[in-house]
């Protein structure tokens, strides 16, 4: 994987630039920019150490405790769990906090308190929570009146509200997580991923499938981006993650990391893929030796309002044709974000 630090360093180089010459940065929020980036500190100096791989009790550590956050640090959790058995069954759930007084979709997410968005599609679109909660946080759990993630690593159990159990165990075969820490400047980053198994019910329906559990803090703003991740039948993975300075300026990435990763693990990166938007919110990623067709089959916006105002789009999508090397797969079910707007 790309050295997170530089690619820190880039973006910082990046934001200055705009700010100096007003490429991709509004004018707005500009003044805002500057004072937020001069008033950051490193990450490093308060996010737990969770480079030592090894050490499983320090990622759970980070993973189930609160940030102290800093002005212009974002803290939050991830989790899209997906069919693998040829359905389109998937849920989507994100909460978080910010250090600025901060909405989304009109849900606070500032101080005690997490903005939490949860949806999935069992044969329909569902919302099953879009509130302002209090997140109580302790070793082994993270709690709410609208659901619980509890577990030590390996094995963790996410329960949310009535007919939704989903149990995440170690995958047999595969990479199981990614933990990342770095700082470059005024910005800093730690990241905690896990790419489990999961079984459990959605909405009152057996299901089994894969999971992507994610637990980030950063200081850095939002800027606009783009991520697919698209899961196969044999468990086997694309990823592709693009960040630019402006949503239209397609052709000028800031950061770009994009991977396939077989269902053994290996992984093999790609170059210069592009994302394309289609018709009838239809999506083409295409590049050297790879390509993946993908239709949009459920939607949900998110608006996140305070020192600026970002739009993060997710899509339920499933990938209809796959190739790559000259292999061709089907059945995939994954998401893409489409995001843009700034946010301090």
């Amino acid at each position: 994987m790309v050295e997170i630090s530089v690619l820190l360093g880039k973006l910082e180089a990046e934001l200055e630039s705009a700010n100096i010459y007003g490429r991709g940065v509004s004018k707005g929020p500009r003044k805002l920019l500057a004072k937020s980036l001069a008033s950051v500190s490193k990450l490093s100096k308060y996010l737990p150490r969770v480079s030592k791989r090894t050490n499983f009790a320090k990622l759970d550590e980070f993973f189930f405790s609160r940030a102290a956050l800093l002005p212009g640090g974002k803290e939050y959790w991830f989790i899209d769990v997906v069919s693998t058995e040829g359905d389109k069954t998937q849920l989507v759930l994100t909460f978080g906090s910010s250090y600025f007084k901060t909405r989304v979709n009109g849900q606070d997410a500032q101080g005690g308190k997490v903005a939490a968005v949860g949806w999935f599609h069992s044969g329909k679109k569902k919302v099953f929570v879009e509130k302002s909660l209090f997140l109580q946080s302790g070793k082994g759990v993270l709690k709410t009146d609208a659901f619980t993630l509890r577990g030590a690593y390996p094995s963790y159990e996410l329960v949310a509200g009535k007919g939704t159990a989903i149990k995440f165990s170690k995958p047999e075969r595969g990479v199981p997580y990614e933990a990342l820490a770095a700082s470059a400047g005024t910005l800093g980053f730690g990241m905690f991923n896990l790419y489990l198994d999961a079984s459990g019910t959605i909405g009152g329906k057996k299901f089994v499938g894969s999971a992507y559990v994610q637990k980030v803090v950063v200081v850095a703003p939002f800027i606009p981006w783009n991520w697919v991740r698209l899961v196969f039948a044999d468990r086997s993975a694309l990823d592709f993650f693009a960040v630019r300075l402006d949503k239209h300026d397609v052709g000028r990435n800031v950061l770009y990391l994009a991977t396939y990763r077989f269902a053994s693990g290996r992984t093999v990166k790609l170059g210069d893929c592009r994302l394309r938007r289609l018709a009838k919110d239809r999506w083409l990623l295409e590049g050297k030796g790879v390509a993946a067709y993908m239709k949009t089959y459920a939607f949900k916006p998110f608006v996140i309002k305070g020192r600026g105002e970002f739009h993060y789009d997710e899509y339920m999508v499933e990938c209809t044709d796959f190739a790559f090397k000259g292999v061709r797969k089907q059945t995939g079910i994954g998401l893409i974000e489409d995001a843009y707007g700034l946010m301090l």
